[in-house]
């Protein structure tokens, strides 16, 4: 079955604020208690929703995610695609943090925001796994993501909330 472009299951689901301009789209479980806010990746592929408005021009941007049960015996394939950008490839061999460096996307002409997509092959289960009751899927989670605004944004910034004290 196709559906409309402008079908609303075809649009980006507003999902949680993790930055300013920068919310959890389509892919994500949904909070959980027991994650303690953390944002675990559901299917191969998950998306960041980057407006428009506060990232007209791409910005660097700072993503620190783990691995479920990445190892070297069983390593993941990770690829952040952001349109406008070359595509960013990592495997993964540990559960340990790993801290990456992107653009944000370059927006099409009147979109109110783009997808950055998280597209990742390693999925586990902590039932299956033995680290706990849950059954869920999870690949990744998502531990933080920071704009890295250029220095004299970052300065104008500060300004105007000491301005505003």
């Amino acid at each position: 079955m196709l559906l409309p472009p402008h079908s609303r299951f075809e649009q980006p689901m507003e999902g949680r604020e993790l930055s300013t301009g920068i919310r959890l789209g389509r892919g994500w479980h949904t909070g959980d208690p027991a994650d303690a806010g953390a944002a675990w990746t559901r299917s191969p592929r998950a998306t960041l929703q980057i407006t428009a408005g506060h990232f007209p021009e791409p910005v660097p941007l700072r993503l620190t995610l783990r691995a479920f049960c990445a190892s070297p015996e069983r390593p993941g394939t990770l690829r952040l695609l952001s349109p406008g950008q070359p595509v960013l490839q990592r495997v993964l061999t540990s559960t340990a943090p790993v801290t990456l460096l992107l653009a944000t996307p370059r927006h099409a002409p009147g979109a109110e925001s783009t997808a950055l997509t998280l597209a990742f092959d390693l999925f586990g289960s902590p039932l299956l796994e033995g680290a706990g009751p849950d059954e869920r899927q999870l690949g990744l989670t998502l531990l933080d993501v920071t704009p890295r605004w250029p220095l004299r944004r970052r300065l104008n910034a500060v300004l105007s909330r000491l301005r505003r004290s």
